[in-house]
């Protein structure tokens, strides 16, 4: 017969179970930890085994190696007991009345398994009115961990972290860490400039020197010219401060001088990559050549995927656009025949459900959508016959589309945005030709005039605007299924090639989110995709999102929320 190792678990159990009864008997131990004046019998093995802090102790030079007694300071009884406690028996109790001292504790000790439980302790106690004490106690006792999630939890629910007392308290240096840093998670830079003003009035004379510097990390070009003229001009802390009044006036040349934007595009005049945003997907084609009703969303806050109601329908060929807290789905194909269907989710309401709004006055799929001061313009599409030249607008106020002036081009499958006051529709299909054709209308004039065209045509191609800078990523032009990206300049009108997104993408959905060009699912001539792709223009470099979607598709509708 073999033979055979045999393992069982309980063995080291059993031992420690039994060192920690006599331990408590007081029997066979060879050391006193004497804390506070009050004895705690051990075993010299058991204690180095535990900790790196005893072995050192008891294996090295030290002094204490062959004493009896050995008197510990900076711990309190109640806590060398729990301490021992966890030696013996590997659990350990924490609680809020505890962990305070229990902490740093186990660190002088170098018991990291108590140490981990505090932490995981402490993170989950983390709210608006502690995140910022508790990132401080993580960083005066090294627990990386910790501070991270602390520091996290701070910018996420920064909102709520400048109405509690803590934050009033905080020194300047956390304060500048908290306004500058680019995951900094907020509905407007409104929210960035309250917290520096209330931190600097809650000590002003004191605090006042450190305006200019605080002030100097609010994206001020970012606010609204209202907020500008009648909340930071009306500031007395401001007027009597030179350098501050030299941003604001930095502020309103951004708005002021439109000409002059890309000459001032800067960290100032984008927005956090941690602004608080939702991507959603909707509708679209997907595996086994099915339509889709699938609605999902990608939360910033979060870093999670989450599903929405269905659409009331599956489709493809959509549109999709946001004002506000509301988002819309506009056209699409339903299998049978191009709709002029709009239907609208208003995230402000309990339960959610789409709500039904005015059709559009024409059938459309892969039709053109943008906002432009808060109303939704479509343009172009397929009504099943032919390709419309036609623009139309939604008020979402009164729920009524106006006709307006048509494009010279019937365009399906182009891009549209709105970009330097003007609007853009790009490339698409008009039913004979690709285009690499573009178009402008100019809302004030209600007419549309040509604009240099691209250097390859397009159709279903993603295009966004992001500082001034519309980008039109992929397509199809007739052969092949695009990875190539071109950028027109709205000042200089110019085109230029930027580097290609790692795979062809047609069909693709492409948006704003969080301050970079991303691009959303899509066809890349042999696979339906999931992946999301960003661009930076810093860095001139596309990379994979980590999380992709719950499923694959094209022709869906891409829009990004940022609630209010």
């Amino acid at each position: 017969m073999d033979d055979c190792q045999m393992f069982t678990d309980v063995h080291s159990k059993e031992i420690l179970s039994t060192m920690n009864s006599l331990r408590k008997a007081d029997k066979l131990c060879d050391v006193v930890l004497k804390v506070e004046n009050k004895c705690f019998p051990a075993h010299r093995i058991v204690l180095a085994a535990s900790s790196d802090y005893f072995n050192a102790m008891f294996t090295s030079g030290m002094k204490e190696k062959d004493k009896s007694v050995i008197e510990l300071h900076e711990i309190p009884a109640s806590v060398m007991g729990i301490l021992l406690d966890f030696v013996y028996t590997e659990i350990v109790e924490v609680s809020v009345e505890n962990v305070q001292e229990l902490l740093p504790a186990a660190c002088l000790l170098q018991l990291t398994g108590v140490k981990n439980a505090c932490c995981r302790f402490l993170e989950r106690q983390l709210d608006a009115s502690n995140c910022l004490g508790i990132k401080v106690f993580a960083e005066n006792h090294c627990c990386q961990s910790l501070l991270h999630a602390a520091e996290r939890f701070s910018l996420r629910h920064f909102n709520s972290v400048i109405e509690n007392e803590e934050f009033k308290t905080m020194h300047f240096d956390e304060v500048e860490s908290l306004v500058s840093s680019e995951d900094l998670q907020v509905k407007s830079e409104e929210t960035v400039y309250q917290g520096v003003i209330t931190w600097v009035k809650a000590e002003e004379p004191a605090r006042l020197q450190y305006l200019p510097r605080l002030l100097a990390h609010v994206r001020l070009p970012l606010l609204s010219v209202n907020f500008i003229t009648d909340v930071l001009d009306s500031e007395t802390l401001i007027k009597t401060s030179h350098a501050c009044r030299d941003l604001v006036d930095e502020a309103k040349r951004y708005h002021l001088r439109p000409d002059l934007r890309d000459k001032m595009c800067s960290r100032k005049t984008t927005p956090r990559a941690g602004t608080d945003s939702i991507l959603v997907v909707l509708g679209g084609f997907g595996s086994h050549q099915n339509l889709v009703d699938t609605v999902e969303s990608f939360c910033s806050k979060t870093d999670l995927w989450t599903k929405l109601p269905n659409l009331t329908r599956k489709r493809r060929y959509v549109s999709a656009a946001s004002v506000g807290n509301k988002l819309y789905v506009v056209g699409g194909y339903d299998g049978q025949s191009r709709l002029s269907l709009v239907e609208k989710l208003d995230l402000t309401q309990e339960k959610l459900q789409w709500e039904t709004v005015t059709s559009m006055h024409q059938r459309r799929g892969l039709a053109g959508i943008c906002v432009y001061k808060d109303q939704l313009y479509v343009c172009g599409g397929f009504d099943g016959y032919s390709r419309h030249s036609s623009l139309e607008r939604f008020n979402p106020i009164t729920e009524q589309w106006t006709m307006l002036s048509a494009m010279a081009t019937g365009r399906e499958g182009a891009g549209l945005v709105a970009a330097n006051e003007m609007i853009y529709c790009i490339g698409g299909y008009d039913g004979t030709n690709l285009l690499a054709s573009a178009e402008c209308y100019d809302p004030q004039m209600d007419q549309w005039s040509n604009i240099p065209q691209m250097a390859t045509q397009r159709s279903g191609a993603g295009v966004a605007v992001l500082n001034t800078m519309i980008y039109v990523c992929g397509g199809y032009d007739g052969t092949d299924h695009l990875s190539s990206v071109e950028c027109y300049n709205t000042r200089t009108n110019i085109w230029t090639t930027i580097t290609n997104m790692q795979v062809p993408r047609c069909y693709v959905g492409a948006c704003i989110f969080q301050g970079k060009l991303m691009v959303v699912a899509g066809y890349d001539g042999k696979t339906l995709l999931d992946t999301l792709e960003v661009y930076d223009p810093s860095q001139g470099t596309w990379k994979n999102m980590s999380k992709s979607m719950t499923i694959s598709r094209c022709d869906a509708g891409v829009t990004v929320i940022r609630p209010v």
